[in-house]
Formats: C-alpha cells, structure tokens, sequence
C-alpha cells in the first residue's frame, strides 16, 4: 500500500512538472518596439483583461529605441494604447495614440501573435498582420516647429503681379502733369506749414501772390500820389486866396 502511494505521488510530481513545461511552451512573447525623434518618454495603456507589458512607460534618447515586452498565454485579442507623455521641456510634443491589437492563435498547438497598429488621428493601418512580425511606433517630438504667424508677415509684391488697371485707385499721374486743385476747388483745411510751423502757399500759387503783391504795390503808388496832388491843390487855394 505504501508503495502504491509513492508510486502515485511520483507520477503527480512528473505529470506537475510535464504540465508547467507545456504551459511555458505555450507562451508567446510580443515586443512593441518605440522610436521617439528629439527623445521623450512613450507610456503604454492597458486595456481590462489583457496582461501587462514588463513596463509602463519607456524614456528613449534621440535616435535610440526600446520596446514594451508582453508575454500572452492564451487564445484571444488583445488592446493597447501608446502615446507621448510631455516633459518640462518647450518643444512641441506629438500627440499622436497608437492603437495597438494583438490577435494570439494557436495553430498545430502552438500559439502565435499578429500586430496591427492603428494610428489613431487618421484610423490608418501602419503594421501588416502576420505571424510573429515585429512592429514599431515613430513619434516627432519637435524642437523648433515651423509654424509662422501670417497675420504678421507683410505682404509684398511680386514681379508676377499684373499691372493696375487704367483709371484704378492705384494708379498714379505721370510726372510732370499739373494734377494740383483747379480754381474753385477746395484745398486742404490746415494747408501745408513750413518748418517753423507757419502756414504758406502751396507750390503752384506763388506765381498769383506776387501778383496780387504788385497790385498792392500799385495801388497805394497811385493813392499816394493822389494824396500829394489834392494836398497842393489845396495849398495852392489858400494862397491865392
């Protein structure tokens, strides 16, 4: 009786150790494999039910990569998601999510995973399905992002641009036309001043101010010597008087 006990307690040792080996051999490693441009730290979110990656967050230097490492065990289809956790820096960090789903088979006994990665800002497939193929995510954190103000850039004329139109607002006299008010026409109300501040005639009316100066020259020539006249007329009454 003995002896069947230590019988029955050898075979339930080997078929525990038969068993655990052919649950190990049905395990089936993932690698999610992270590129991140300037540097960064990439997170990765678990969905409910889905075994956990060996790490939660992978910090990567520029130009170097890294993984987040799953082991799956069983039949099913498995949801992650990947994205940029910003740091202290300024720089422009990419806002993209990865959608990740892992679909683990079994075929011929042995389980196998595909990858499909979806990009989640435009829902575009950026992974082939397919047994055991590795995959990578790519995100641009950037340093000096090209995004110009345009409200703030003058706009300047171009060779290109046709000519104006003739009789368009835009369109100048030729030098050399007398374009300046017509008589009748209203000029400005505080008119042009000189350097000291005082008002003077526009270009063009200098010509009429000295005529109007020698009518007044005239003039008082003339009231002068009508003024020198009668005075002697008057004079020359009284004496003969």
């Amino acid at each position: 009786m003995k002896k069947v006990f230590a019988f029955s307690v050898v075979f339930a040792l080997i078929f525990a150790v038969l068993g655990a080996h052919v649950s190990a051999a049905q395990t089936v490693p993932v690698d999610i494999w992270v590129d991140i441009k300037n540097g960064g730290t990439a997170v990765i979110i678990t969905e409910v039910n889905c075994p956990l990656p060996d790490k939660s967050s992978l910090t990567l230097d520029d130009g170097q990569s890294g993984a987040f490492h799953i082991d799956f065990s069983e039949e099913g289809t498995y949801s992650y998601s990947i994205r940029i956790e910003p740091d202290d820096r300024e720089i422009y960090f990419d806002d993209t999510v990865y959608r990740v789903k892992v679909y683990v088979t079994q075929v011929n006994g042995t389980l196998h995973a595909s990858i499909v990665i979806y990009n989640e800002k435009t829902d575009k497939k950026i992974s082939p399905q397919g047994y055991d193929e590795p995959c990578t995510v790519t995100f641009v954190n950037d340093e000096s992002p090209d995004t110009p103000d345009e409200t703030t850039v003058p706009t300047q004329p171009t060779e290109s641009e046709p000519p104006s139109e003739p009789g368009s607002a835009t369109e100048q006299p030729p030098s050399g036309t007398d374009d300046g008010p017509k008589d009748g026409d209203k000029g400005s109300d505080n008119g042009d001043k000189g350097s000291d501040g005082s008002s003077r005639p526009q270009t063009g009316d200098d010509s009429r101010l000295d005529f109007y100066l020698l009518l007044a020259l005239l003039a008082s020539a003339g009231l002068f010597t009508l003024s020198v006249l009668y005075y002697r007329s008057v004079v020359r009454e009284i004496k003969q008087r």
